[in-house]
């Protein structure tokens, strides 16, 4: 496939960039790096010589590769993202003492490093953007059925992290 032209550039970064800055919030919690990664995901976007005529596939691409990107910032060894302790705070009860807010972020970090990337992808796609499990499939691309066992799974996972965790307090 040729490569984009200027218009055709400019064109996909009226109509994706919002969608992808918004989702790159969501994932980062409104950190400053959320700007930094929906650029990278518009960069690939224009990299991967997607044909753009088809807005469902595009949009797909953008979720996954954003998720992906967003993901593998999150799991960055060593590094903390700025506004990740929000998602924990997010979460957490607002009566929740400091260091039960600290306990929490380790807790989520340590299953966020746990659980396997198609898994926790799917957990974001549902539980962070809403979406459904057909659209997650699309995303995902794997059928409906994958994306339910996936997301079971998950929360099976879940529930024995707690069950650990909790023995353990």
């Amino acid at each position: 496939m040729a490569p984009l032209n200027e218009e055709e550039i400019a064109d996909a970064y009226l109509r994706y960039f919002p969608l992808i800055e918004r989702k790159s919030r969501r994932m980062l919690r409104g950190s400053t790096e959320a700007q930094d990664l929906a650029q990278e995901t518009f960069l690939r976007l224009w990299q991967s010589r997607l044909d753009l005529r088809d807005a469902t596939a595009t949009t797909a691409w953008l979720y996954r590769t954003c998720t992906r990107l967003a993901i593998d910032r999150l799991r960055a060894s060593g590094r903390t993202v700025e506004g990740a302790g929000d998602l924990i705070d997010a979460v957490a009860s607002p009566e929740a003492a400091a260091e039960d807010r600290s306990h929490g972020r380790r807790l989520l970090g340590a299953l966020v490093s746990a659980l396997p990337s198609i898994e926790l992808a799917a957990a974001v796609l549902s539980r962070v953007d809403g979406l459904n499990h057909r659209e997650i499939g699309e995303v995902l691309e794997v059928s409906e059925r994958t994306v339910r066992r996936l997301l079971t799974r998950v929360d099976q996972r879940i529930a024995g992290f707690r069950a650990r965790h909790e023995v353990g307090a």
